[in-house]
């Protein structure tokens, strides 16, 4: 081999493993950049996927997204919730919801995704009534076949609680039924004694006539007094806040103008009025604490028109600083099945009524209750019947403060 070919071999040879070595960074070179864009791609993806979370998250409903395979693949953060520490995410439809009525709707819309709203009520102990204790709760569904993936077919699950307006709504329907029959018993016997005095000779026996309107105008004091104890309750439970009247008053002062407006009723009984309530300033609304001891004591004496009654009040502050009143009396008392209900609008622990009787709108004891709630109280009633009956009611004690009072 001559010295030229020589030459140019290992000039070829230099050539060749130079050209070898660039390819090599080349595709060093191409696989980093192909790294480094797969890196950036997944930290698109995750940085996509927390803010896709975010917004997940800042709806006011829980939120499911659920995959073909029934399968959640992605939910909010009210939706876990709901769930407590139960796992939900990648967990299947009937292992998360467990419940039929919600899980065949599910079902139904992945068989054939069309946009679906329902109401639907779950029992007790499903785990959608944690809130409602012991009561059903309702929850408005809304199912949309919409994919957070191009490349999937989901659904997606929203779910508001409407518990409380259905509750609410059937509170005032119950409320407008038992208003309407509490009315119309007073305006039946109004009207039926009317016709017969407009009728001929209705007025000719005088004594008849006498009686007739006597007991005409008992119900009319009854239909005032069902009126007035509707817009109270009415503005009680109204939705919101009761604007309370706050200013400072003697309790013992309040005591007494309320067994004075009832001093009639109680020497007709022959009753006995016991007082052990000390001058005490108590800042609240005095309208309505007038309604609250005027209830209770009134009732004790409806519910006992047969017996010499004796009433015992009596008050006291705590070492807590709470206000205590209690008003105790030893009449027929209430019994046990009747105890848990008798703060409910409309409910009447007596069954009977003689002619002469009219009886209470069934709205006194349950204006007490939501009353002393207003001023962040509670009340309680025990009864031993025929021995002694007790209503306790605990208020905050608020000490007058010329800066906080609405006078």
């Amino acid at each position: 081999m001559t010295y030229f070919a020589f030459s140019c071999a290992l000039v070829l040879a230099f050539l060749l493993l130079r050209s070898r070595k660039r390819l090599q960074d080349s595709a060093i070179e191409l696989g980093k950049l192909k790294d480094d864009a797969n890196r950036n791609e997944q930290k698109q993806a995750k940085a996509h996927d927390r803010e896709l979370q975010h917004l997940l998250d800042a709806l006011p409903y829980p939120f499911f997204s659920i995959n073909q395979k029934g399968i959640l693949n992605r939910v909010n953060s009210h939706a876990r919730q709901i769930f407590g520490t139960r796992e939900i995410h990648n967990r299947s439809i009937r292992q998360v919801f467990l419940d039929s009525s919600i899980t065949s709707l599910l079902s139904e819309s992945l068989a054939k995704p069309e946009p679906h709203r329902e109401i639907l009520r779950f029992p007790p102990n499903s785990v959608f009534s944690s809130h409602a204790r012991d009561k059903d709760s309702h929850w408005e569904i809304d199912l949309r076949p919409l994919s957070l993936q191009s490349n999937t077919r989901e659904i997606q699950l929203m779910m508001r609680d409407i518990t409380a307006s259905v509750h609410a709504d059937q509170v005032r329907q119950d409320f407008v039924a038992n208003a309407s029959h509490e009315l119309r018993t007073p305006l039946s016997i109004i009207s039926g004694y009317l016709e017969n005095l407009t009728e001929d000779g209705g007025l000719d026996n005088k004594d008849l006539a006498r009686r007739m309107l006597e007991t005409m105008d008992r119900h009319v004091v009854r239909i005032n007094r069902i009126v007035e104890d509707m817009l109270v309750i009415s503005k009680l439970e109204s939705d919101d806040a009761v604007p309370l009247n706050l200013a400072p008053f003697n309790i013992a002062v309040c005591v007494r103008d309320i067994i004075e407006r009832l001093e009639l009723v109680i020497k007709k009984q022959n009753a006995t009025i016991e007082l052990d309530v000390p001058e005490l300033q108590l800042v609240g609304d005095h309208f309505y604490w007038t309604q609250i001891l005027f209830n209770l004591v009134e009732n004790a004496l409806k519910q006992n028109p047969s017996i010499p009654l004796k009433i015992r009040i009596t008050a006291e502050v705590d070492h807590d600083d709470n206000f205590m009143i209690r008003i105790t009396d030893n009449g027929i008392g209430i019994p046990a099945t009747d105890l848990p209900f008798i703060f409910k609008r409309f409910y009447r622990v007596e069954k009977h009524h003689s002619q002469t009787q009219v009886k209470g709108t069934g709205l006194g004891l349950s204006i007490v209750k939501r009353a002393i709630e207003a001023h962040g109280g509670t009340i309680t009633a025990s009864s031993t019947p025929g021995v002694e009956t007790i209503f306790t009611i605990h208020v905050p004690q608020w000490h007058p403060d010329s800066e906080t009072i609405v006078g």
